[in-house]
């Protein structure tokens, strides 16, 4: 038995237990790290059935049998990784992996930077004020 498929099997809960605990992952974050170009249609299907379009590109899944299934069918071009969620706010999901560590930030740190500041306001004393308090 492959050791990515006792690990999947590992992850995936029993009816009835929950995974929700502090700590623990609840997603799998499966990324294309190989095209499926010149393999058979049921791979293409397969990565389609992922959400997985284009190489490079991340999805995660809930931990079930289904989707452990599907990864262990496209394994050769596929990486895993078990991670949970740790904030849903407006700028974006943050994921972290079983270490702790963020896998991702969200779509805030997607953004650019804007690459100027802002030091003051010359229409508005008061909002000039705030700005120049908020720097110093």
């Amino acid at each position: 038995m492959s050791k990515l498929f006792q690990r999947l099997l590992r992850s995936v809960p029993a009816r009835g237990y929950s995974t929700a605990a502090a700590g623990e992952t609840t997603h799998y974050r499966v990324t294309l790290r190989r095209s499926a170009i010149g393999l058979p249609e049921r791979k293409s299907r397969i990565l389609e059935a992922l959400g997985l379009h284009k190489r490079l590109q991340s999805v995660y899944q809930a931990h079930s049998q289904t989707a452990a299934g599907n990864i262990l069918a496209v394994k050769e071009l596929v990486h895993v990784e078990n991670v949970r969620l740790l904030q849903d706010s407006n700028e974006g999901k943050i994921w972290v992996n079983a270490k702790g560590e963020v896998v991702d930030a969200g779509r805030r740190m997607l953004k650019a930077p804007r690459g100027y500041k802002i030091v003051g306001n010359v229409l508005d004393v008061e909002r000039d004020r705030a700005l120049r308090a908020q720097s110093a």
